[in-house]
C-alpha cells in the first residue's frame, strides 16, 4: 500500500515534522527520495547503480550532514562495454523503474546518451516542490558499498512501535549501493576549489558546510591520517575530474590533477559574499536555526591544506 495515496499521509507528515524538528516539505521530499530508491532496491538493477552526492550522505550516513538535500544523483554501471545508443536505452529503463508511478518531467537540457535527468514529484506535491533525479554513466565511482536507507516517516513509526502500520505500508529496510563517505568528502573538497576558480562558488557554498561537518567525524579524521588511502582516493577523484572537465567549460586556471594549493585561491573562498551566504545557510538550508561560524570553516580548509601539502598533494 502506497502511503502517499492514503488520507492519513498529511497527518503522518505533520507528526513526523514535529518529531524531527524539520519542515513538512522536507519530510515529503525525503519520503519521495526513499520511495524512488525503494523502487530501485526491488530490482536487479540495484547492483548496477551507485547513490552519491549530498543526499547520499544525509540518508546513508545519518548525522553526517544536517541539511536539506533535494536531488538523487546516481551513477549507472553497465555490464561491459556497450554502444552509446544501447547505454541510453538502459538508462531509460532504469529511470522508468526509479520513477515508478510518480509524476515526472524530463529536463531536456541535461539529457543525452550518457545522462538522464528529470524532475519528479508526488500527486500531492507541486512540480516545483519535487526533486531532481539524475542518472549518468560517465565515470566509475569507487569505492562503494551496500548501505541501508529509510525515510523519516519510517523512523517515526518505528520510534512509536507502530508495527501494524509498518506492515500495512510494506516498509522494511532497503539497501542500495552508496559511494564511500571518504570519496564523497574528497569529491566535495575538490569541488570547492573547482567552483572557486570557475567563479561559481557562491552557488555551491553548501559544499563548504559539508566539508566542515564531515571533518567532525572520526572516520574522516582517521582517513586523513592514512596517507596511502588518502592518496588512492585523491587519485581516483582527480581521474574522475579529468572526465568531468572534458565535458564542461571551466576556468583555465583549474588543473584537475594539480595540487590542492589552497593559498592560491584562499582569497576567493574568503570573499565577503561567500561569508555572507555561509552564515545564512541556517535560514533556508540547514536543520538548525543556529548561525554557522565561517571562521571555523576556513580553519578546516587550512587544516586540510596542511595535511595535503605534507604528502605532496
Amino acid at each position: 500500500m502506497e502511503l502517499d495515496k492514503q488520507k492519513n499521509f498529511k497527518d503522518l507528515v505533520q507528526m513526523t515534522s514535529i518529531y524531527k524538528g524539520i519542515p513538512e516539505m522536507a519530510i515529503q521530499k525525503d519520503y519521495l527520495i526513499c520511495k524512488i530508491l525503494g523502487n530501485l532496491a526491488e530490482t536487479e538493477y540495484v547492483q548496477n547503480c551507485v547513490f552519491k552526492g549530498g543526499t547520499s550522505l544525509s540518508k546513508c550516513y545519518p548525522g553526517s550532514i544536517e541539511r536539506f538535500s533535494e536531488d538523487i544523483d546516481l551513477t549507472y554501471l553497465p555490464k561491459g562495454n556497450i554502444k552509446k545508443k544501447a547505454l541510453s536505452r538502459e538508462l531509460k529503463i532504469v529511470e522508468k523503474i526509479l520513477i515508478g508511478e510518480c509524476f515526472f518531467e524530463p529536463i531536456n537540457a541535461e539529457r543525452n546518451d550518457r545522462n538522464k535527468s528529470s524532475q519528479v514529484w508526488l500527486n500531492n506535491m507541486l512540480k516545483d516542490t519535487g526533486i531532481k533525479l539524475e542518472i549518468g554513466a560517465v565515470v566509475r565511482p569507487e569505492p562503494f558499498e551496500m548501505r541501508p536507507i529509510k525515510s523519516y516517516l519510517q523512523e517515526f513509526l518505528e520510534a512509536r512501535e507502530e508495527q501494524r502500520l509498518l506492515k500495512e505500508y510494506g516498509w522494511h529496510e532497503i539497501f542500495v549501493n552508496v559511494l564511500d563517505i571518504r570519496r564523497t568528502f574528497i569529491d566535495k573538497l575538490l569541488a570547492v576549489k573547482r567552483h572557486a576558480l570557475c567563479g561559481t562558488l557562491k552557488n555551491k557554498v553548501r559544499h563548504i558546510y559539508d566539508i566542515k561537518k564531515l571533518m567532525d567525524r572520526l572516520d574522516i579524521q582517521e582517513f586523513l591520517k592514512n596517507t596511502d588511502e588518502l592518496r588512492r582516493i585523491l587519485r581516483l577523484t582527480k581521474e574522475t575530474d579529468i572526465e568531468y572537465i572534458k565535458k564542461r567549460a571551466t576556468a583555465r586556471d583549474y588543473d584537475p590533477v594539480g595540487k590542492f594549493a589552497y593559498g592560491s585561491w584562499q582569497n576567493i573562498i574568503s570573499a565577503a559574499e561567500i561569508k555572507k551566504r555561509y552564515e545564512s545557510l541556517h535560514v533556508d538550508l540547514l536543520y538548525t536555526s543556529i548561525k554557522q561560524d565561517f571562521s571555523e570553516a576556513l580553519a578546516v580548509f587550512a587544516q586540510i591544506d596542511k595535511i595535503l601539502s605534507d604528502i605532496g598533494e
